[in-house]
């Protein structure tokens, strides 16, 4: 794709009134725009080919390009078992004209390519991120047969490590640069923590407001810096400042990782002691630190040290995904190529 100025970043900022958490700092519930980054050079992270983690390979982790009558854009996938089905956000399937899903990409070369014939949005996505609607099924034209797709977590594992994966900009966590496309071709993963749960963050910094996970949870993690933790630990200053009712560590390390644009729609995986699980879909990024606190790294880089991401909870969605992706392989060859996207048709989205 030649239009690459346009590919989609993580999600869009809303419009919404800004609320004061200060007289001198002003913070808004829905200031989220889109988010990457690892400690090292992101090559250090590349998902390479024969690659495994805990024994499993994230071939299932897939990119999709797709057409808008924007332009052309970016995000990423996880593919179900069965092979016919794969779950992104909302905000990466409510308008395209076209999309094709590539899984086992290596260097922008994939094992498997399918174009999506349908993408079933959640019911309750309308544009507007927070409300746990940020998730959207796709449907396959042809089975993937050579690749594992994953199984979903039906608990909430709030508090738990996650290992992300992504294909998505990239940059180092503590540059003053924003993110690029200069490991195009390739997916990258790391590591955060679900620090809080978006009604709970939401409430205490702006109020109770209805919308707040509405219809599913969300997950938040902060990107700690791993030479200086306490610095930049930014859900910890929130709620320490707010009167939060959760704690944030200090980080994992050289391991801590954060979103990024294109990243949307990939996965969150925890591993339940015998396999890796989709826990959550990378929905939005935030760069909420003020400036003068001094937790937010760089502006310029929005997903430097200090920054959120905020990914819909899969366990809110269990039996919604279980019930409509459900392969009827009589009759799939029935289904048109003719896009059949379903659900709310608003959005609202910031290009890289």
């Amino acid at each position: 794709m030649k239009n690459l100025t346009k590919i989609a970043a993580v999600v869009v900022a809303l419009a919404a009134s800004q609320v004061a958490l200060a007289a001198s700092v002003n913070l808004s519930r829905d200031d989220r725009v889109a988010l990457t980054g690892n400690n090292t050079s992101p090559a250090d992270w590349r998902l390479q080919d024969g690659m495994t983690f805990n024994g499993r390979s994230f071939d299932g982790v897939g990119r999709l390009l797709f057409n808008t009558s924007q332009g052309g854009y970016v995000c990423s996938t996880t593919l179900l078992p069965g092979g016919y089905f794969a779950v992104t956000a909302a905000h990466c399937a409510d308008d395209f004209t076209s999309m094709t899903a590539e899984f086992g990409l290596y260097g922008d070369v994939a094992k498997e390519t399918r174009k999506v014939t349908q993408a079933i949005v959640h019911s309750g996505w309308t544009g507007a991120l927070g409300t746990g609607s940020d998730i959207a099924i796709l449907r396959l034209d042809k089975q993937v047969t050579s690749i594992q797709g994953f199984n979903i977590s039906t608990t909430n594992d709030l508090g738990k490590d996650f290992l992300i994966m992504g294909y998505g900009t990239t940059q180092v966590g503590n540059a003053n640069a924003g993110t690029n496309w200069n490991e195009w071709g390739w997916g990258h993963y790391g590591y955060n923590t679900a620090d809080v749960d978006g009604k709970t963050f939401n409430t205490a910094l702006f109020g109770e407001y209805e919308g707040d996970d509405k219809y599913g949870m969300e997950y938040i993690a902060d990107y700690d810096s791993y030479a200086n933790g306490t610095k930049h630990n930014t859900l910890q200053i929130l709620s320490d400042y707010a009167g939060g009712s959760w704690s944030s560590g200090e980080g994992l390390g050289m391991n801590e990782a954060l979103i990024a644009g294109g990243d949307s729609g990939g996965g969150d995986f925890v591993w339940n002691g015998s396999e890796w699980l989709l826990s959550g879909v990378h929905s939005w990024g935030w760069q909420i630190c003020p400036t003068s606190w001094g937790c937010d790294v760089s502006k310029a880089n929005s997903s430097s040290w200090g920054d959120l991401s905020g990914s819909t909870a899969v366990f809110s969605h269990a039996a919604w995904i279980q019930a409509t992706a459900v392969p009827e392989p009589a009759t799939l060859a029935m289904v048109p190529m003719a896009l059949l996207a379903m659900g709310a048709l608003r959005r609202r989205r910031q290009q890289a």
